[in-house]
């Protein structure tokens, strides 16, 4: 009857799947699925009636999840909780926090189990009580110790959270409760029957029915653990699933992106290939747009999805070179809105082509071309911040030598600073590379100035040295 209503459940979350075309979930099943009998009946079941992969998670994945909701709960400020207890009705999932590491347990002292280890039903006699404390304690000595200096513990779960509410400090947004409230109270809680936890307190029969054993198991565990205060954050494996999987998404966006981005730029420079345009130019230039890019994104405001637009335009800023050098960004533009490149849509080619036309020419015309354009407002200011940035690319690379091997970009107040690694050339200030800043520094109200020299030091390799990538260690 239960596996029936079980698959009935998960046929309607397919059918939600379906209508909402829906392709990344997770199912886990818990300490329940892993200690049922007949949990092989219930996931061929639910895999081919419903067409849901249940996955059963050992103990250690449940305490890690658990782990991850809560402290992604409590946020990244404040000292972290020294343990960790998810109580569930099979288990209990201890998280203990040594130094910076975490390590979980999994105990089985869950509340249906233990009232079906111990026959207990309704109130909870002293005698019965006492069984609960001893086999809680007990588990409890098979586990090292956590960390030391600080009295507070998160506790998740359904009984957490009632508890939380009937011995807690009312905090809505994060309940808590201390030990001492919940220990003065445990003799009503206990001693209760079913029906009087329901009155009382306010819960249903199946909260009311593991209240009892929930109260002592905190509690036991608590006063093992040197624990004086739970927060009861409200969240569990559910949230952490929600988590991943969204993690996982965007880490699936950022790929598709990422494919993307190549794709078009193979695209672009297959046309200059078939038109017969030198790209070794256009290359160096994209290579240090991109380094202007991604180093001032919190200065010049452009979505990060724009920055292949910059590359694409300064790949072929000069492709109209293959009709006359004279003119050439007016013969770019015309050649960029009509070549076939696959994978640029209509905005991105309007964006491109204005780039390239303005790459060329004084601050105020170029400004003026793009307020022309049909783009939207907010489109044109990006368009204009990105022409400034290809601009000086293209004016760091006048010679078509690829000297400037390095860009350091630098907000010293109200001014940019532009550090440039040259292979060869003067050891000073530049000003004729100054010469296209205009638009950048009119945009962002900020002046801008170049230094240039050669590279200070030898390379790692060079100097008999070597760079290590460190791994941080995982939670």
């Amino acid at each position: 009857m239960m596996i029936d209503q079980a698959v009935a459940a998960f046929v309607h979350f397919r059918e939600r799947f379906d209508h909402h075309g829906l392709a990344i979930y997770r199912a886990v099943g818990t300490s329940a699925v892993r200690n049922a009998s007949n949990r092989d009946v219930l996931l061929h079941r639910l895999y081919h009636e419903a067409g849901i992969e249940l996955e059963v998670i050992d103990g250690e994945e449940e305490a890690r999840l658990v782990r991850k909701s809560v402290v992604h709960s409590l946020g990244p400020t404040g000292s972290p909780p020294r343990a960790i207890l998810d109580l569930g009705g099979g288990s209990l999932e201890v998280n203990l926090r040594y130094g910076a590491t975490w390590r979980g347990y999994s105990l089985p002292v869950g509340t249906v189990r233990l009232l079906e280890t111990f026959g207990l039903d309704g109130a909870i006699a002293e005698a019965e009580a006492g069984m609960v404390r001893r086999y809680t304690a007990t588990l409890m000595h098979t586990i090292p110790r956590g960390a030391t200096g600080n009295d507070l513990a998160a506790a998740t779960g359904g009984n957490a959270e009632a508890l939380a509410k009937i011995v807690g400090d009312g905090n809505p947004v994060t309940p808590s409760f201390d030990l001492a409230a919940l220990e003065k109270a445990l003799p009503s809680i206990v001693g209760a029957s079913v029906e009087d936890r329901m009155e009382q307190f306010g819960v249903k029969r199946d909260r009311a029915e593991v209240l009892g054993i929930a109260a002592l198991v905190f509690a036991t565990v608590a006063r093992q653990l040197g624990i004086a205060r739970l927060v009861a954050p409200c969240v569990g494996v559910r949230e952490a699933v929600l988590l991943e999987l969204a993690e996982t998404a965007r880490e699936e966006q950022a790929k598709a992106e990422g494919a993307h981005d190549k794709a078009l730029l193979t695209a672009a420079r297959a046309f200059a290939n078939r038109v017969d345009h030198d790209t070794t130019h256009g290359e160096h230039v994209r290579q240090l747009s991109r380094t202007l890019f991604h180093q001032l994104r919190d200065v010049h405001g452009v979505p990060d999805a724009r920055g292949v637009v910059l590359e694409v335009a300064a790949l072929l800023h000069d492709v109209g070179e293959v009709v006359n050098v004279r003119g050439h960004h007016k013969h770019s533009e015309y050649m960029i809105r009509w070549a076939r490149i696959p994978g640029l849509d209509d905005t991105s080619r309007e964006m491109i082509a204005l780039l390239a036309r303005s790459h060329r020419k004084d601050a105020p015309r170029a400004r003026q071309l793009i307020n022309d354009s049909p783009l939207s407002k907010d489109l044109r200011a990006q368009v204009r911040r990105l022409s400034g940035l290809l601009r000086i690319a293209d004016a760091l690379d006048s010679e078509h030598r690829s000297r400037v091997e390095q860009v350091v970009c630098t907000r010293m107040g109200e001014a940019l600073v532009l550090d440039l690694v040259v292979r060869d050339g003067p050891s000073r200030d530049d000003a004729q590379l100054l010469r296209k800043s205009d638009l950048l520094a009119e945009e962002l109200g900020l002046a801008i100035k170049i230094t240039v020299a050669r590279p200070v030091a030898p390379p790692v390799e060079a100097a008999g040295g070597a760079v290590v990538a460190l791994r941080a260690p995982e939670e």
